[in-house]
């Protein structure tokens, strides 16, 4: 085990020392130094020492999809615009269905890091306006052969398209930033009211974490390029100090092959290897159960405006 230097305060309320463990020991991408940290005072779970906000830019910039596709095992593909396009095809199938009971009077959606633009796709044949914002210079032409509108920043999508919005979007995200509560303040703003945020994370009660403990997802799980790791307590502190009504719903992305194959091989990759044994309705009882109890692999959160 490494030796840890210092023991910080927590990032997110500033809770002492005697109160921080660590969490994740091995940080995918990052160095020797750098640990996740939980702490007993709010629960939360976050990066110490994150990346400097020049590191972080450079990362988000230039780096970003190398990064994933060296993340990703052979259900995903980050290699180019086009393949993950494809590959995530069974993300918007997933998705859509959620979505669908709020998208009724829905005309205008906004999508944060929308990468190859696959939700937004999916919802443009829906009929909605569709808006993209990301930082990363890889996938933005793409997304406009597409016929969608997307910006680099905050301040383009301002200039260009009127606000407030009906709806806004985002799919692992969050965790990425560095200021969670002002993000959620800041986006909620741009909503009309009647409108919501709708967004997933990941949740850190993962079952490959929690319930089956592999050691080789431990050494893969915990992400240099997040800032925070939640947990359905944690997020909702962080979300109750936005004043916004809320939901939270358990998810649960991988099935059993997937499981499977961690177990027995320590790689991603193994979404639906199994299928021919482990079909579609003991997939859907499994993942379930796992949300029943919160052992799932995501969160998804509903905020309303």
């Amino acid at each position: 085990m490494t030796k840890v230097a210092s023991i910080p305060q927590c990032r997110f309320c500033s809770a002492s020392a005697e109160f921080q463990s660590i969490k994740g020991h091995y940080v995918y991408g990052g160095d020797p130094q750098q640990h996740f940290w939980q702490c007993r005072s709010c629960q939360m779970i976050y990066l110490d020492p994150p990346m400097s906000e020049a590191q972080e830019h450079h990362f988000y910039k230039q780096e970003f999809e190398k990064y994933m596709d060296q993340r990703s095992g052979e259900d995903t593909n980050w290699s180019g615009p086009e393949q993950h396009f494809c590959a995530n095809q069974r993300e918007v199938n997933r998705r859509i269905p959620f979505l669908e009971p709020y998208l009724n009077d829905v005309k205008t959606v906004l999508e944060l890091g929308c990468s190859s633009g696959f939700m937004l796709s999916a919802l443009k044949s829906h009929g909605k306006k569709v808006y993209g914002i990301d930082p990363s210079d890889g996938f933005i032409e793409y997304i406009k052969g597409k016929g969608i509108a997307v910006f680099a920043s905050d301040e383009d999508f301002k200039k260009a398209i009127n606000i407030p919005l009906d709806l806004i979007i985002h799919y692992y995200v969050f965790e990425h930033i560095r200021h969670p509560v002002e993000f959620i303040k800041k986006y909620m703003t741009w909503i009309k009211k009647g409108g919501r945020m709708i967004f997933e994370v990941p949740c850190a009660t993962d079952p490959l974490v929690e319930l089956y403990k592999v050691p080789a997802f431990e050494q893969f799980y915990w992400s240099v390029a997040h800032h925070w790791y939640f947990t359905k307590e944690s997020l909702s502190r962080v979300l109750e100090k936005t004043d916004y009504a809320f939901q939270l719903f358990a998810e649960q992305r991988y099935d059993i092959s997937n499981h499977m194959v961690w177990m027995l091989e320590g790689r991603p990759g193994g979404l639906g290897r199994y299928n021919h044994v482990f079909d579609e309705e003991l997939n859907r009882q499994y993942k379930e159960q796992l949300k029943k109890y919160w052992i799932c692999d995501t969160i998804v959160a509903v905020v309303e405006k």
